[in-house]
């Protein structure tokens, strides 16, 4: 009876401690952003070459997403994809890429790390104590990105930050916030500032 107990008990501390895998990881983080809804990410970017961060945020809602850093904002309102460049002043019009796992192309899918397109080269935790996945994107999923890593927060199962090495130049996209939000029936399409050139690719 006593090496019964000793056995439960030993087989109970390992089931507690199991470690999540890589694959879990991502799928519970995947369902928490799903479950949402409407959701908006509100993040900064880091480059160890930029002296600043620049700040901006995304939205997304099934295929539909707007995306927007300082003056460059895009969008896709699921069949058509369009870009704002105040700097340049132009409104560009394209066909979305609805393939991409790019956050800056399609925010849609930058959470969606399936086991086909994504191999978890390592699961970790990081200072802040959140888990850090490094992740090996197939030939072709990521054009110039080697690596991806993802940092999640093990109480919210959420993503805390979004890194692409790209020859061995990082780019972070940290998040500060994301949570639920509404939506509105203007938010997925572009208004054209008077004076910006009309280019169209569809």
């Amino acid at each position: 009876m006593k090496r019964a107990i000793t056995l439960l008990l030993t087989l109970l501390c390992a089931t507690i401690g199991r470690g999540q895998t890589g694959g879990e990881i991502l799928s519970q983080m995947g369902a928490k952003l799903n479950a949402m809804g409407t959701y908006r990410i509100d993040f900064e970017l880091e480059m160890p070459t930029a002296t600043d961060t620049s700040k901006g945020y995304c939205v997304v809602e099934g295929e539909r997403y707007v995306i927007s850093i300082e003056d460059l904002s895009q969008g896709c309102d699921g069949q058509t994809q369009w870009t704002l460049n105040g700097q340049n002043r132009e409104a560009t019009f394209d066909t979305p890429r609805t393939d991409s796992r790019n956050l800056f192309d399609n925010p849609t899918k930058a959470f969606d790390f399936s086991e086909e397109l994504f191999a978890v080269e390592s699961v970790t935790t990081n200072k802040k104590g959140d888990w850090q996945l490094v992740l090996l994107p197939a030939e072709g999923v990521l054009d110039g990105i080697e690596r991806v890593v993802v940092r999640v927060d093990k109480k919210s199962l959420l993503p805390t930050a979004l890194g692409y090495d790209m020859a061995g130049i990082g780019l972070w996209i940290n998040i500060a916030k994301i949570a639920p939000t509404s939506s509105t029936p203007t938010i997925f399409n572009p208004t054209i500032p008077e004076g910006y050139e009309v280019i169209d690719f569809r």
